[in-house]
């Protein structure tokens, strides 16, 4: 696995008593010194995740663009950056966090575009004629991992949920105003194998992607004239040494990107301003940043800001109603308010939770039933054992209930 979590602590040990030995001396010699004591390693299956921030030197807005939860004790650079072209976003997410030992990586990479024609028309994109997001990953994958091996493409359509609505809005207006253009949206993972300084490594690269096609009358004769346009929404991915891959470590961090509401809002504003008519497909495509990212339209940017605004006034909501099974609820969110956050997080595959030691909500990966946050940093516990209890770990941490 790429991370095996420790505990936060180490348990009391025995001692170990030693017998004198027999000597020639009078005196008898001292007992062995005492062996400290090892870290308990928590069970397999939990994991410890702490809160980082993707952030913005100014691309966008200067700041947080983004949070997720990266292993504990890892290591997070890189962030928001400028891009050469404008074939997919206006901006790039280049973030890596690296494991203590260097080995095991999780990575967010830059969106692509590319364009093909049998038009004669040239484009500023990468020239290819990918259809599907599993040509793009295997074709990226030999450009990032020369004589890497591909063992496995999983379609996703999770990854590409989002897109899919998007790109039969699209599809339906080209066909009111008489366009013959096909519009669609998948997304997928890819496993490979390559080698890296002699040592066998293996590794998982993610995407969505989004692809129209354009087709017209052919004056001359012939097929028709087709051009092809497409770009990836979100990518991710995540490398480790042979056998160390933590598959179910990599989606929970994925699942974990939450967009900044203030930063979503200034994307909106700058792609409004680049261009008009193409505003609203910024605005729906934004926060697409990484696979299964819920589409940035203005009700979303809305059910991100009122989930943090829950929990502003006071440091606290006000107040909270407990229900059954351990939920809660806040008293000022609105039913809209409810069902947006709700169709956002059956969108990206999480379970939002109050995180009553932060005094704020949090979305975590829905595949795991129960969540605690430490008392004494900013960590949370993930794990599917109803019988899990951190204090067995010496880790002081509050059961987080989820918010209905």
């Amino acid at each position: 696995m790429i991370h095996r979590p420790v505990a936060l602590a180490a348990l009391m040990a025995a001692l170990l008593a030693g017998q004198p030995a027999l000597s020639d001396s009078p005196k008898a010699k001292a007992p062995p010194p005492v062996t400290s004591a090892k870290k308990a390693a928590l069970p397999d299956g939990v994991l410890v995740l702490k809160r980082a921030t993707i952030t913005d030197p100014g691309i966008i807005a200067k700041g947080a663009a983004m949070t997720l939860l990266v292993p504990d004790g890892w290591q997070t650079r890189g962030g928001i950056e400028t891009k050469p072209d404008m074939c997919s976003e206006i901006f790039g997410v280049n973030w890596t966090a690296t494991a203590p030992d260097g080995k095991s990586i999780l990575f967010i990479f830059p969106t692509e575009g590319w364009a093909a024609s049998n038009t004669g028309l040239t484009s500023d994109c990468m020239a290819a004629s990918f259809q599907s997001t599993g040509n793009y990953l295997a074709a990226r994958i030999a450009y990032m991992y020369p004589g890497a091996k591909i063992t496995k493409y999983t379609p996703r359509d999770d990854y590409s949920k989002a897109a899919q609505g998007y790109a039969r809005d699209t599809q339906m207006m080209a066909q009111q105003y008489g366009f013959d253009m096909q519009v669609w949206a998948d997304g997928g993972e890819m496993t490979f194998t390559y080698t890296q300084n002699g040592a066998a490594m293996e590794g998982l690269l993610a995407a969505s992607s989004l692809f129209f096609v354009s087709s017209n009358y052919n004056p001359m004769g012939g097929p028709p004239l087709q051009a092809l346009n497409a770009n990836t929404l979100g990518t991710f991915g995540a490398v480790a040494p042979a056998g160390a891959l933590n598959l179910q470590l990599a989606e929970a961090v994925r699942r974990s990107v939450t967009p900044n509401a203030d930063w979503l809002q200034a994307l909106m504003r700058i792609g409004a301003q680049i261009n008009k008519d193409a505003a609203q497909g910024t605005e729906q495509r934004a926060a697409m940043i990484v696979a299964g990212g819920a589409a940035a339209t203005r009700s979303n940017i809305e059910a991100y800001r009122n989930m943090t605004a829950a929990t502003a006034a006071n440091g606290m909501p006000d107040p909270i109603r407990t229900g059954s099974g351990g939920t809660v609820s806040y008293s000022n969110e609105s039913t809209d308010d409810r069902i947006q956050r709700e169709s956002i997080e059956a969108v990206r595959g999480v379970e939002t939770y109050y995180d009553s030691v932060g005094e704020q909500t949090v979305q975590l990966d829905a595949t795991y039933d129960h969540a605690w946050r430490v008392t004494n940093n900013d960590t949370y516990i993930l794990t599917n054992d109803p019988n899990f209890n951190p204090g067995t770990y010496d880790i002081q941490a509050t059961q987080m209930k989820v918010v209905k």
